[in-house]
């Protein structure tokens, strides 16, 4: 608000307020006879790395966007960063950059075995939810690695690094069933395996890669939902050039 009213004092944030919202996460709104932009963004107490993002996120509307539009209404998807339209993602790379310094995420994790611990102390370090910290990672990472979600066993979106893009554009589609053996469909696996926050190792066939994977996984029986980390054991393959970003954004096959 303060950074609003320097340097936009005739449009700023005069109002930052979180509110029960009906079917969207967070908002944006021009407050013609007031002269000020309401930001607005659903309560998450349990939960207050996404609360951060959500904020951060339709700041980016603010600063990237208030001439193009009046009103912004995000789901949970786009502020995932998930979402295919172009504004959506312009707001959601704006928010982690802003909240997740790549220079400062780069030594946290540089020379470290990637596991949910060090992604869980990145995401507390930033005040960002473990998904958030999870995709930020991906989007600077020079490990094939892939993030995925499923919902009521079936995969919902994907996420890869660059080097692990050409896998998963050839081995995942929206709809799919995720693969019984995984740890994303067996939450008994996830409860019993005390290694489970480090990975578990699966040989080929398991998850569709033509390599062993590493697999991290968090369940919540409360959405039935999961999400994986899949770290693929790719030494020695030669990685071509990655396929281009919009085709990993266009709406949405991940």
């Amino acid at each position: 608000m303060e950074w609003s009213q320097n340097v936009v004092p005739d449009a700023p944030i005069g109002e930052l307020q979180a509110k029960e919202l009906d079917g969207f996460e967070g908002g944006l709104f021009w407050l013609k006879q007031r002269k000020i932009w309401a930001l607005l963004y659903h309560p998450n107490p349990g939960t207050p790395g996404r609360s951060n993002f959500t904020i951060a996120h339709e700041f980016g509307h603010y600063v990237l966007h208030r001439k193009v539009q009046e009103a912004f209404q995000c789901s949970q998807s786009a502020t995932l960063g998930i979402s295919g339209a172009k504004i959506e993602r312009e707001a959601d790379q704006f928010a982690s950059y802003l909240l997740m310094p790549i220079d400062d995420f780069s030594a946290q994790v540089a020379g470290r075995r990637m596991t949910l611990d060090v992604l869980g102390e990145c995401a507390a370090r930033y005040g960002v939810s473990l998904t958030a910290a999870t995709l930020k990672w991906l989007e600077f990472s020079d490990q094939s690695a892939i993030a995925i979600m499923g919902r009521e066993g079936m995969l919902h979106w994907w996420r890869a690094s660059d080097s692990a893009k050409k896998y998963a554009f050839a081995n995942l589609h929206e709809g799919m069933e995720l693969p019984v053996d995984s740890l994303a469909v067996r939450s008994d696996l996830v409860l019993s395996a005390s290694n489970f926050r480090d990975g578990v190792e699966h040989g080929t066939g398991v998850w569709p890669f033509p390599m062993p994977v590493r697999e991290m996984a968090v369940i919540s029986d409360r959405y039935d939902m999961s999400i994986s980390l899949l770290i693929l054991d790719d030494a020695g393959i030669e990685h071509g050039d990655a396929p281009d970003d919009d085709m990993v954004t266009t709406p949405p096959t991940f």
